[in-house]
């Protein structure tokens, strides 16, 4: 069990650490934000009209401890960091954002996702890319045994639902890696209907020409082809032995939250006042937030010295 997280890493390492390739980063600017503001970097005030009013205080400083501190996140997070107080302006508003900085949120999103592709053994590419082509080679000769078996030339329709889910994971899946098509785009949302129809209106009409036995068959494996493509070989994860003692720490530290007692929690905010504002990133990263908020509001907490404003002892789940 880990009752803090490793002095060394930030909620940047914790993402990419935890979520390997899967890492989401586009949702890492307040647990950052907490961070830097419990470190001293900057302070946090409300504006009603601009959002949080962020305060620079310092320039980011490497961590003293090197426990799960790496370099190069670091950089994704200074650069970050720079991007907010540049031009030497010591404050920025959140709801006051500029296009540019949006634009430039996004390029560095990008980084951390690259970052986060690393994380995963090189063997892992290379059983996702086998397990693609053992799940089209397998659709394409259940295919041509089915119109073989039914002496039905038309099954070759087939073939377009078996080109819909290739050109939709070279669409939503290599291309979002690189930076190509981004999730929550209005392009995904209208590529979904498109290979939809694609695949699904040729696919139809071929089965109208098959036997029921043949079509379900023929079904079966579809669906077992789009399985594997989008969500199994996706979940393939391997790392090596320094990353794995990582991410054992990062779940000793999730499980002891999320299973201790009120009275260890206590004792924890006795020995140091700003234990729960220095685990709060983390908690947000790892998507606990909801779950821990009933242990700590049964908990006295001082209200954090760099919250500036009328909501300064509230909770900040």
């Amino acid at each position: 069990m880990e009752y803090v997280p490793p002095p060394g890493a930030s909620p940047v390492d914790f993402l990419i650490q935890y979520y390997g390739a899967s890492a989401e980063p586009r949702e890492i600017f307040n647990p950052l934000m907490l961070y830097w503001a419990e470190r001293g970097f900057i302070t946090v005030e409300e504006d009603c009209k601009r959002g949080l009013k962020l305060t620079k205080i310092k320039d980011l400083e490497r961590p003293k401890s090197k426990d799960g501190f790496n370099p190069d996140t670091f950089e994704i997070e200074n650069k970050l960091f720079e991007t907010l107080f540049k031009d030497g302006d010591d404050v920025f508003y959140t709801l006051a954002a500029q296009g540019k900085f949006k634009s430039d949120y996004e390029s560095i999103m990008s980084d951390c996702k690259k970052q986060a592709k690393k994380i995963t053994d090189g063997k892992s590419r290379k059983i996702k890319i086998a397990s693609l082509i053992v799940s089209f080679a397998t659709l394409l000769i259940i295919v041509a045994v089915v119109g073989i078996a039914t002496e039905n030339k038309g099954v070759i329709i087939c073939i377009f639902p078996c080109a819909a889910i290739l050109m939709a994971k070279l669409a939503f899946g290599f291309s979002d890696r690189d930076g190509g098509i981004p999730k929550g785009s209005a392009a995904r949302f209208l590529l979904v209907p498109f290979f939809c129809m694609f695949g699904g209106v040729p696919m139809a009409a071929g089965f109208m020409f098959l036997p029921v036995s043949a079509a379900a068959v023929l079904l079966s494996a579809m669906l077992f082809c789009a399985v594997t493509v989008f969500f199994v070989s996706e979940k393939i994860d391997i790392r090596d032995n320094a990353q794995l003692k990582f991410y054992a720490r990062i779940c000793g530290f999730k499980q002891f939250l999320l299973l201790a007692e009120k009275s260890k929690l206590e004792m924890l905010v006795e020995e140091d006042p700003r234990y729960f504002y220095n685990i709060l990133p983390y908690c947000y990263v790892l998507d606990i937030t909801e779950k821990l908020k009933p242990k700590f509001d049964r908990i006295a907490l001082d209200g954090p010295a760099w919250y500036l404003g009328e909501l300064r002892e509230t909770l900040m789940f």
